[in-house]
Parts: C-alpha cells; structure tokens; sequence
C-alpha cells in the first residue's frame, strides 16, 4: 500500500512538471504602452500637457482606458501586466492616476532615465497592447505626430507611426503587438501594417486638432473586448520583423527646418523638405534620427529671438541671454549654475508632443 501511494505521489509531481510551463505559457507576460492622444474622451490637446488645467480630466480618461485593457487582459487569460508610460505631458510623475489603476498591474519606474519605447521590451514578454495611440505624422488624425510634430519617418518605404516604432523594437525579443486603440484614422493606418491586430476605435477624428469622441462606456467597451480577444488568440500574432540594411527617410514641414537638420554629415537630401540616410542597426538609426529632430529645431529658435525682438517687454531677457552668452565665451566661470531637484522623480525619457 505504501508502495502504491508512493508511485502515485511521484505521478501527480511529473505531471505536475511536465505541465508547469504549459501553465505559464498559458499566462503570457504582458507589456502595455498608453499615451494619450488616442485615449477616449480627450478632445483637445489641453487634456494631453500638465500645464492647462484641462489635463486633470485627460488624466482620468487615460486611467479609464488603460484598466479596461487591464481588464480584458486579465479576462482572457494574461499573466502579469507591466504598464509604461510613454507620453510627454511636461509631468514629472506619470500621467496616470496611479492610485486609481487596476492593481492587477504593475506600473513600470525606474531610478534612472529610461527611454520605453526601446528599454521597456525584454525577452520575458510575450505580447505588447498599445493604449491611447495617434496617426502618424503628415496626416490628418487627431493631434497626429510621430514622436515630435510636424517630423514623419519612414523606413524601408514603411511609413512609421510610434505603434510600428514599438512593434519594431519589441521583433528584438520575438514580441508581437498583438492590440491598439485610439482614433479612426489610426485604424486605418495600423490594419494596413498589422492586418491581424485588434483594435478599438474609441474617438472620430473631425481635424489635427478635434474629434468627436465616442461615449465613455461604448469606447472602454471596446477596449475591453479588444484586449481580451488579442490575448485569448495570442498564437495566431507574429513579430513585425523589417530586415537590414535601414534606409530611414525623415520629412520636415519647410525647407528651413531640413536645411538645418542637413548640416550633419553623411546625409542625402531628397527634396526641399526629405533627407534620408542608411543605418546596419534601427536603434542607432534612429539615435541619428533624433539629433537631426534637434538640429532643424534652430529654426524655431530664430522664430523666438524675432518674436522677443519685436516686443519691448522682452528687452530685459534678451539683455540676459546675451550677457550669459558673453560669460560662457570669455569668462564660464561666472555663468550662474543651474539649480538641481534632489526629490526623487519618475524617470521616463520624455518621447512625444511636450
């Protein structure tokens, strides 16, 4: 009898090994990204910067969204939930009401600068969702941009929207984007690239700069059924894989700003407004694609200094800027130093429209 018991017992622990990693496959680790231009309900882009007062109310919308996902998800059978922020609203702490989230997810924080679009994925995760998303750049959805106004970027002739940056970087590690949501225009752009994918359409674009937004139940409905759908069917997504070599080709709004940005070497100028240039890794492609975004913004700093030129009231800053100009060519040392925070902050790497 003691026998019996005994081999009965080491049955029930190989079955219970064997079947182990079928049961935490069967609970896919799940990262979400929100941002908060497609987030139901945010219909101007006041709600989306901490500096308006309109931005509280965003905040709320946003949080309503990203726990339907969180609800979906878990409905239809995810593991653990790591949500990133990955919108610039100007707030040092992150744009969702962390108390009021589902507590069935983890928000992503970390002590030092992190950039989440290409930190935040890791081998440990089995699909990405994407709240509260926007239309690329050049086109007329709500509050459209990709990453910084008024800049659009392709790559390898695919037009690039921040859900494809993220499905891209996400292919290092073999991970699918497997949901979207945001507006109508969006949608359209994400099925062209993603034909599988879920999403939920929560707002209709009228311009750049309105929507008609869809009720709060109906749109977080579709969330809901959205999230748990893609997580439920999780085998039947792939990874969006482009392949080397990369040629990255970014359009600015006028000639000026790509004058500016084709200072640095090693570019090729398309046309008045295009440059391009090829890159063997996306991810240093894309650093050159930032410092080119930084170099055409002289232009908007000429825009500034004939703007505070013009108006007498400005003589005093301009006086300022000029004296702390002379200072840090001829004498750095009395350059007035800048003042540092020592209170802990949130430290995501700010990536969109602040």
């Amino acid at each position: 009898m003691q026998r019996f018991f005994y081999v009965r017992a080491s049955m029930k622990m190989v079955m219970l090994f064997l079947l182990f990693p079928i049961y935490i496959f069967s609970q896919p680790k799940v990262l979400l990204y929100y941002d908060m231009e497609g987030i139901s309900g945010i219909n101007c882009l006041e709600m989306t910067l901490s500096k308006y007062p309109e931005y509280k109310q965003g905040q709320k919308f946003l949080t309503n969204d990203v726990n339907a996902a969180i609800a979906g998800l878990k409905d239809g059978g995810a593991g653990e939930i790591i949500v990133t922020d990955s919108h610039s609203s100007g707030n040092p702490d992150p744009d969702i009401l962390l108390d009021q989230m589902d507590k069935r997810a983890t928000l992503e924080m970390r002590d030092s600068e992190f950039f989440p679009y290409f930190d935040s994925p890791d081998s440990s995760y089995q699909a990405i969702v994407c709240v509260g998303m926007h239309a690329r750049a050049h086109t007329n959805g709500f509050l459209e941009h990709t990453c910084i106004p008024g800049t659009s970027l392709a790559v390898n002739n695919v037009n690039f929207t921040e859900t494809t940056i993220i499905a891209i970087s996400a292919a290092r590690f073999g991970i699918p984007v497997v949901m979207v949501s945001g507006d109508d225009i969006l949608a359209g752009q994400v099925k062209e690239q993603f034909p599988e994918i879920e999403y939920a359409m929560v707002k209709h674009t009228k311009s750049r700069a309105s929507c008609d937004t869809l009720s709060q139940q109906e749109a977080q409905n579709n969330i809901y059924r959205a999230a748990k759908k893609a997580i439920s069917n999780l085998a039947k997504y792939r990874p969006f894989v482009l392949k080397p070599p990369f040629e990255f080709k970014m359009s600015f709004q006028n000639r000026t700003q790509t004058d500016c940005a084709s200072y640095y070497p090693g570019l090729t100028r398309v046309d008045d407004i295009t440059i391009a240039y090829t890159s063997n890794d996306f991810i240093q492609g894309w650093k050159l694609w930032r410092k080119l975004i930084d170099l055409s913004r002289g232009e908007r700093l000429s825009l500034i200094f004939q703007i505070l030129d013009r108006h007498p009231e400005a003589k005093g800053v301009m006086d300022e800027y000029r004296n702390i100009r002379r200072l840090q060519w001829l004498d750095p040392e009395k350059v007035p130093k800048e003042e540092t925070n020592s209170k802990p902050q949130f430290k995501r790497q700010q990536v969109g429209i602040q």
